[in-house]
């Protein structure tokens, strides 16, 4: 028989498993034989990288990887622990955790304090908080319950901006200092902490606002109503408001519920558009509906103690932040960005439960930090955490290094915005940053 060519049978995706090598340094000493003559023995040593952390095994590509494990995959460090051994590594999960909290501390938090500074130069910011619980803080016992924070810049237009920031308690001076130096409107919930935060104007999100009156209608009634969020996919009709023949067949809580999907409803037609021809259409479309809803409120007399009644009482708390986002096309209805960045944090809360201790808190923080950053910028996250680790050893210290390792540089944007890639940059051949 003789070969007349191939015909494709099939395609299949191959997956190489991760590797651990160990890496050996070698330094070259070098001596003058014809010094050595004269009595000169001076031997002369070749320059080798920088350790990213003396006097340990650890590198760039290994800590990068418990990191992006970590944080990105929520995977805790007990896990790792297990999986490293199947790799031949014996590596324990205390180890694990240094690395971590070291080189955030070393290498990240420079960043991170940049990112920091130019989040309180913009102009809006949305801020959240979530629960954590830290085993070993000063003067608080195990079961306390401590706090993460979130604030992030919004879709303005520039890079986004996602910090997290580690406190003991849910006290407003938590974001005041933290937000000390912004001036602008903020974006949050209804919690009175942020009350404490001065010079801003404050935006109440709406879905808060939503949820009140979802929890009101009844638990058999509940599933014919739908949540709209502006980004979702799905599409959903319009909602409709009740006529004032209608109003006596629907429930309370329907009908505001009727009004803030109404709301959001428009706000999904309006959401590709520029911030002042969005404020222009915000005021043209969403004001009746607003007008609406306050005379309707106006209306409502629920039993005192039931969930209607707290409903209302929420929406007639907020009213006026409730509408700021009116004020600035930049601004959005809902908290929502917020929300999704807590909620990124709670997915590794869940699979870790705590943190041993403070500085193990402030360090995920930080982490977390830069990798939902490196993820709003559209980064390669592990690949940034490498390159971040690779060059920072050299260049912790200068503010013009630290602007070229920022996620939306040039130069990340070139080298982290692919595949993952560790043998073309090493720590012992890459080329200077663009300073």
């Amino acid at each position: 028989m003789k070969a007349i060519g191939y015909v494709q049978v099939r395609e299949e995706i191959r997956i190489t498993p991760a590797k651990v090598e160990r890496i050996r340094y070698m330094q070259e000493v070098a001596v003058c034989p014809a010094c050595r003559k004269d009595g000169d023995g001076t031997f002369v040593k070749a320059s080798v990288p920088a350790a990213l952390m003396p006097h340990s095994p650890a590198s760039a590509s290994a800590v990068a990887y418990v990191m992006f494990q970590r944080v990105f995959l929520g995977l805790p460090y007990y896990r790792q622990e297990s999986a490293m051994s199947q790799l031949g590594l014996t590596l324990p999960r205390e180890t694990l955790a240094n690395w971590c909290i070291d080189c955030a501390e070393q290498y990240l938090v420079p960043l991170y304090q940049q990112m920091h500074r130019l989040l309180v130069q913009r102009e809006v910011i949305c801020a959240d908080e979530t629960t954590c619980q830290v085993l070993h803080e000063k003067g608080r016992a195990a079961q306390a319950t401590s706090y993460m924070w979130i604030y992030l810049s919004n879709s303005s237009g520039l890079p986004p901006i996602i910090l997290y920031d580690y406190q003991p308690s849910r006290k407003g001076a938590c974001a005041r200092d933290f937000l000390e130096g912004f001036h602008g409107l903020l974006q949050c919930d209804g919690y009175q902490g942020y009350n404490k935060v001065g010079d801003v104007i404050l935006v109440c999100c709406l879905a808060h606002c939503r949820r009140k009156f979802y929890e009101a209608v009844p638990a058999g009634r509940q599933k014919r109503a739908k949540l709209l969020d502006i980004l979702s996919e799905e599409a959903i009709p319009e909602p409709k408001l009740p006529t004032e023949g209608e109003l006596p067949t629907w429930i309370p809580a329907e009908v505001g519920l009727a009004y803030c999907n109404r709301l959001f409803y428009i706000e999904r037609g309006l959401k590709d558009l520029g911030p002042e021809e969005r404020k222009a259409k915000r005021r043209e479309l969403e004001t009746p509906v607003w007008e609406g809803f306050w005379n309707w409120i106006g209306t409502i007399n629920a039993a005192g103690g039931s969930k209607l009644a707290k409903a209302v009482k929420y929406a007639l708390n907020h009213r006026e932040t409730l509408m700021n986002y009116l004020l600035d096309g930049r601004c959005e209805i809902s908290n929502n960005a917020a929300e999704r960045r807590a909620k990124s944090y709670a997915i590794g809360r869940k699979a870790s439960l705590f943190h041993a201790s403070e500085e193990g808190a402030a360090a995920s923080a930080v982490i977390y930090s830069i990798v939902e950053t490196a993820k709003a910028n559209h980064l390669n996250v592990y690949q940034y955490l490498y390159m971040v680790l690779v060059y920072m050893p050299d260049y912790q210290n200068e503010p013009a290094g630290i602007e070229q390792l920022l996620p939306w540089s040039d130069f990340i944007k070139k080298h982290c915005s692919g595949l993952i890639d560790i043998e073309t940059i090493t720590p012992e051949n890459h080329e200077p940053l663009p300073v």
